[in-house]
């Protein structure tokens, strides 16, 4: 029986670690010859999440599975004070992925036994690290903890920004109503997120919707009948595929 490991990479905030840990379970819990390992970033956000993941590593976790705590970077807490210490973060912390993902092929290929990389799935704002899975010949996916109106406003977002020229900016105090195709309703412009009003942070925002189309599949935190709307929105329509079929390994092209 071939086995797989799936490499799950989230940001360092609560509502995102808590949710792909959860992705992790389940994939273990619905496939037997699948292994999940978690990356957690560190320094995290903020001290509950920091206790969150001391827990998380002293927890008893599902069979094939396990979370790895990358080194704390000092550097980055000191030194990055404005909302691009994310990117920084992940910058930092690509070549400790690179190193154990390595350690994992490696013992596969000195035991026909143990599980081969399958693919990632990296948190929205952790794609920055999509040249490891490109460097093992690795398919990756996209993991979304805030539902599928939110990436469909990333889309429609940094499609009027490159598109049509929309400085973002200028929407901060804006009571102008804009129409974003997953919302059913026009909402105030100045309600948008505000990672866009701000240009430092915006680049960031607009660089990670745009790598979003590069990613072979999305996984979305939400369900049908919650998110029916966007949902339709995104998939215009037809039914959405929902779990990757981590199966095909050698592969990973088909999905469920």
């Amino acid at each position: 029986m071939k086995r797989a490991e799936v490499v799950l990479v989230p940001i360092p905030a609560m509502g995102h670690i808590v949710a792909l840990v959860e992705v992790a379970k389940l994939l273990v819990q619905r496939d037997d010859r699948l292994s999940t390992t978690v990356f957690i970033m560190h320094p995290t956000l903020d001290p509950s999440t920091t206790k969150y993941t001391q827990i998380l590593a002293a927890s008893t976790l599902p069979d094939r599975m396990q979370v790895i705590n990358l080194p704390n970077l000092e550097s980055i807490k000191s030194e990055t004070k404005g909302r691009n210490w994310l990117t920084s973060l992940v910058k930092g912390q690509k070549s400790h992925v690179r190193e154990y993902v390595s350690r994992i092929r490696n013992q596969s290929e000195l035991n026909p036994d143990s599980p081969r990389i399958a693919g990632f799935i990296f948190d929205t704002f952790a794609t920055g690290m999509k040249d490891v899975p490109n460097e093992f010949g690795v398919p990756w996916y996209v993991f979304s903890a805030s539902g599928a109106a939110f990436i469909g406003s990333m889309l429609h977002l940094t499609a009027l920004h490159d598109e049509q020229g929309v400085d973002l900016t200028e929407l901060k105090n804006s009571e102008d109503e804009l129409g974003i195709p997953c919302f059913a309703h026009p909402i105030p412009a100045k309600l948008l997120p505000s990672m866009v009003f701000e240009k430092e942070s915006q680049t960031t925002f607009l660089e990670h919707a745009r790598i979003l189309t590069e990613a072979r599949g999305i996984l979305i935190n939400t369900f049908i009948e919650f998110e029916s709307y966007a949902i339709n929105s995104l998939s215009d329509g037809k039914d959405p595929s929902r779990v990757p079929d981590w199966s095909h390994c050698e592969t990973c092209r088909r999905w469920r």
